[in-house]
């Protein structure tokens, strides 16, 4: 695909189907980033590589006249390990470049960019890329930020959790298990130790504050007659509040330490990625673009009820959301209360409901994208949501 004819003829489902084809997990995205890369230049963008050290990155930009205000699209283009584009993020990539792609063709006078934004899932290097981009200032100079995540409902206000991932190896000495059990130091104690330990944490939490905490133990040993000298697990902790978030973090340190001191081995504790945050909710924005969807015959719940609903995962759009006006459309490609992550999902992500969907998206989120660039109140009043 190197041809101006080949890019001429790729619409938004094409990228769509062709990225759940490449099928690349997080910090390895380097066809589909291309891909994204190439289509955008060949519609007039300036494309910048590598982004901000990181390889499967990029920033699109195109000026439409004096180009005073701005609005960016993100993409996500991961997929997961082991069974594919079962989030949808084939979706997000299309859905960002060409809503980005529509509002150039929409406005008379604007910035229009796109940040391609590796590893949303968390698996590799560059993990939650879009916090890395917002703690380096890379979003502001832009005026509003435009996203979009498929899923089994359609909402335009959904929270989002904090979490912060752990990886914790204790080490303690080996010696056989029979011969001289007295001399080791067992490193899956002070893991199972550890795991009983969290699990007694969770009755003593804010209910109200939507506490999740996930562990595994994720080596424990080499053989039955060895005491293992290491073992390893690996923690999430979520919350919807970002300050109790840190106290449960600390509580979950002081457990590893304890449990460490019981069983007379050592550990280290390993952060894994940075801290996602929670949403920051912006009423005029998202009201706007419900009323959009609902003229589109679109089943969209108001704000009221989205916020009643308990939040259910985390993205690294929570961090860009604390920074800048910005807002992250979850739209509906598969029946409620089907399980994401799952093969049904990653069928979904490529059926014609989601086609459909994604049509749908990219409509709304451009004509939002040229309101907000053309209607001074528009602006004026999202720029006070976020302030407030």
């Amino acid at each position: 695909m190197e041809s101006a004819e080949d890019y001429s003829e790729m619409d938004q489902w094409a990228v769509a189907l062709k990225i759940h084809e490449l099928n690349e997990i997080g910090s390895q995205e380097f066809e589909s980033s291309k891909l994204l890369k190439n289509l955008l230049s060949f519609h007039g963008f300036s494309v910048q590589e590598n982004f901000l050290g990181i390889p499967t990155a990029f920033k699109a930009e195109k000026v439409v006249g004096s180009g005073r205000h701005s609005v960016a699209f993100l993409a996500e283009y991961d997929a997961l390990p082991g069974i594919g584009h079962a989030c949808g993020h084939n979706l997000i990539a299309s859905s960002a470049v060409f809503s980005a792609i529509r509002t150039a063709e929409k406005i008379s006078d604007g910035r229009v960019l796109v940040f391609g934004t590796p590893d949303e899932e968390g698996t590799g290097e560059w993990s939650g890329s879009k916090i890395i981009m917002a703690n380096k200032g890379a979003f502001d100079d832009v005026g509003l930020i435009l996203g979009s995540h498929p899923g089994d409902d359609w909402s335009v206000g959904k929270q989002s959790l904090a979490v912060q991932d752990f990886e914790i190896t204790f080490h303690g000495t080996a010696s056989h298990e029979a011969a001289n059990p007295e001399l080791g130091r067992s490193a899956l104690d002070a893991s199972i130790l550890t795991y009983t330990a969290v699990n007694m944490m969770r009755q003593h939490v804010r209910r109200d504050l939507n506490v999740v905490i996930h562990g595994i133990i994720k080596e424990g040993g080499t053989a039955s007659n060895v005491t293992p000298e290491k073992a390893v697990l690996v923690y999430g902790l979520r919350s919807s509040s970002v300050r109790y978030h840190g106290e449960l973090v600390n509580r979950f340190r002081k457990i590893v330490e304890g449990c460490a001191n019981a069983t007379e081995t050592s550990y280290k504790i390993r952060e894994i990625g940075p801290l996602f945050a929670t949403t920051k909710i912006n009423p005029t924005l998202s009201n706007y673009i419900r009323d959009r969807l609902l003229e589109k015959g679109v089943p969209c719940p108001a704000l009221e009820e989205t916020f009643s609903k308990q939040p259910g995962g985390s993205t690294d759009f929570a961090n860009v959301s604390q920074v800048r006006p910005a807002l992250e459309v979850d739209f509906q490609i598969a029946d409620e209360g089907t399980p994401w992550h799952s093969h049904v999902s990653l069928e979904a992500a490529k059926s014609p409901r989601a086609k459909k969907a994604l049509d749908m998206v990219i409509d709304v989120l451009s004509d939002t994208a040229r309101n907000f660039v053309d209607d001074e109140d528009f602006r004026e009043k999202i720029k006070q949501d976020f302030q407030s």
